[in-house]
């Protein structure tokens, strides 16, 4: 045994003695799931070519990746709060604009797409789940045909759909002939007095964990209360909140989700160098992708835990344990699927042809006015890496608190005082210090505590370096994740100087190519703007309030029409005051354009 082999063998020895053994590894179900038909009606889709099969496409759409709402039986029978109806019926997730999906092997319980059966790994008790595909798979409607568009921005409404969840839960608890459904239907065959008791000493326990995240999510109380919405979420203050208060277990520990994000298309999401709108975090090969996707599921129910070690294992240098529910296997065949898609051409079968000479002209002005920050990615070039642009948020002139809040929001460290911020390397957590820095330091540990899984997620080879010596596929991983780290921690370092002298002038939104825009409405980072006219027109002179949830698009304007929805999106408080987080203004780069010239550009960025 060669001494480098040796020290590599004893530095992962001790490595997983830090961060602890594994608990996030497949589990079967604990008992055979049947097939429960949807209720309601199922509407039928056109598909575009987007490089996936329907294969790939179902299996995005339902493929576990470690997330837990609530049991999945539970979600099957559970009623809406004020009706018979159930909750999944087609007709109730079509109003939060989740997709309705038919029943099948991989959607057992008739579910809208993004809804997974997660097994837990610990129990093997089945659970209710989102998956990527709830935020990212939208349905855009042209006078009767609804297209599916994979990796497209949903138009669902996250917190409405959770603040239903708990009053129907709530409600189910507290009304007998409820409750008594609901304990028929979960039990089945195994109804019994006995067995329907325990069932409601489950529910209120659940109920009350649900009722907390609500509670620790909620948003301050001078805000509207559709301040989050249709089509945009707090992503970012969710995460936050997971490792500041639920992992640490702290319900006290927490900053309010003020920021609102319109989703992201995912397209491109894996060639990108940086991800997140504010190019918070490094795209580093293999590990870039499995800490953004398992920070993604532990902002949506991931259930991560940052716990105190035994007094006994703390002698030798494990300070705290990870523990959580993310599927690093399904996290690794969900990326290997998303780093494959090609963004949705404009669909000339459905849509009106594009005016050809109109977007020549728009083309030249394109490269002009745009292309420095919104790069020309041919098609044929989607797969590979790129470099995204980096704008500071001063010059752009857009709304700043999403950036703002993801950089200097502050959190007790509790019982990660002392420890490495980011355990391999970092300063020592402070007694109070960045609040994302705690669940980024939980989503590491996750990935260092079981390297060898982390390794077969990522699909790393075994390699052999420049002298022929054979590299360990587990040291060349660790030695990823403290390059990711390293680069991390520059680009943090960098924001929170501005946080500590109030002038935020280091801050930066991410330009990515606009390959498939015309699928991704409302624009601008927070989802201020409803259509690309709009974000032509000066920022001043732009619309403050328009209509949000409407799926009819709008092939002039290229959004979504505006006339009517689900909600009204405000730009202003009553007293006329642009609210925080809503602001349309900055991104003013094409605006000083005659209307012809607008058009043009218009007319050019559908071809993308």
């Amino acid at each position: 045994m060669s001494k480098l082999y040796l020290a590599t063998t004893l530095g992962i020895i001790g490595l997983f003695a830090i961060v602890g053994c594994s608990t996030n590894r497949h589990t079967a179900p604990s008992e055979p799931i049947s097939i429960t038909p949807e209720k309601g009606k199922v509407p039928k889709r056109t598909w575009l070519d987007q490089g996936w099969s329907k294969e790939i496409s179902e299996n995005f759409w339902f493929t576990n990746q470690g997330s837990q709402i609530i049991p999945y039986n539970w979600f099957v029978w559970l009623e809406q709060a004020d009706s018979t109806q159930l909750f999944r019926h087609t007709e109730h997730m079509e109003s939060l604009r989740y997709l309705p999906s038919e029943a099948s092997k991989k959607n057992p319980g008739g579910l809208p797409i993004g809804f997974a059966l997660h097994s837990n790994q610990t129990t093997g008790e089945n659970w209710v789940g989102m998956t990527c595909a709830a935020c990212h798979t939208n349905q855009v409607d042209y006078q009767g045909t609804k297209i599916l568009v994979d990796g497209a921005p949903t138009l669902g409404n996250f917190v409405l759909f959770f603040d239903r969840l708990v009053t129907a839960l709530n409600t189910t608890l507290n009304d007998n002939a409820k409750f008594d459904r609901f304990a028929r239907n979960v039990l089945a065959s195994k109804y019994s007095s006995s067995n329907k008791n325990n069932l409601k000493k489950r529910l209120q326990s659940i109920a009350l964990q649900t009722a907390d995240r609500q509670q620790v999510n909620a948003l301050p109380e001078d805000f509207p209360k559709d301040f989050t919405s249709y089509a945009r979420l707090d992503a970012f203050g969710n995460i936050q909140n997971a490792g500041t208060a639920f992992a640490l277990n702290d319900l006290t520990n927490k900053n309010a989700p003020t920021g609102p994000v319109s989703y992201p298309f995912l397209w491109g999401t894996h060639q990108s160098d940086v991800v997140q709108w504010n190019a918070s975090a490094p795209n580093t090969p293999i590990v870039g992708p499995l800490v953004r996707n398992i920070g993604e599921v532990v902002g949506v129910f991931g259930e991560l835990a940052i716990k105190e070690a035994p007094f006994w294992q703390r002698l030798w240098g494990k300070h705290v344990r990870y523990s959580s529910t993310v599927d690093m296997i399904g996290l690794g065949n969900l990326e290997s699927w998303v780093k494959t898609l090609k963004s949705p051409q404009w669909p000339l079968e459905h849509f009106p042809a594009v005016d050809t000479e109109k977007a020549a002209k728009g083309e030249l002005l394109y490269k002009q006015q745009c292309a420095s920050c919104h790069k020309i990615v041919p098609r044929g070039k989607e797969h590979e890496d790129y470099t995204a642009n980096q704008t500071l948020i001063s010059e752009l002139g857009t709304d700043p608190v999403t950036a703002n809040n993801a950089s200097c929001h502050m959190a007790n460290t509790l019982i990660l005082e002392g420890t490495k911020e980011h355990i391999l390397i970092g300063s020592k957590f402070q007694a109070e210090d960045n609040a994302i820095d705690i669940p980024v330091n939980g989503v590491v540990g996750l990935v260092l505590k079981d390297l060898p899984l982390a390794l077969k997620a990522g699909n790393i080879p075994e390699r052999t370096g420049v002298d022929g010596e054979r590299i360990s596929a587990i040291k060349e991983l660790e030695n990823l994740v403290v390059h990711h780290l390293k680069k991390r921690g520059k680009r943090a370092d960098e924001v929170e100087a501005d946080c500590a002298d109030g002038v935020y002038d280091g801050g930066v939104y991410k330009g990515r190519p606009l390959n498939g825009i015309w699928a991704t409405a409302p624009y601008l980072h927070n989802g201020s703007v409803p259509n690309l006219y709009e974000l032509m027109q000066k920022p001043e002179q732009r619309v403050t309030q328009f209509w949000v949830g409407n799926r009819e698009f709008d092939p002039v304007n290229v959004g979504y029409v505006t006339t009517a929805g689900l909600n009204m999106f405000k730009v202003n408080k009553p007293n006329g005051e642009i609210m925080p987080g809503n602001s349309n203004r900055g991104h003013s780069y094409g605006t000083d354009l005659n209307d012809e010239q607008k058009w043009q550009i218009i007319e050019y960025m559908k071809t993308l």
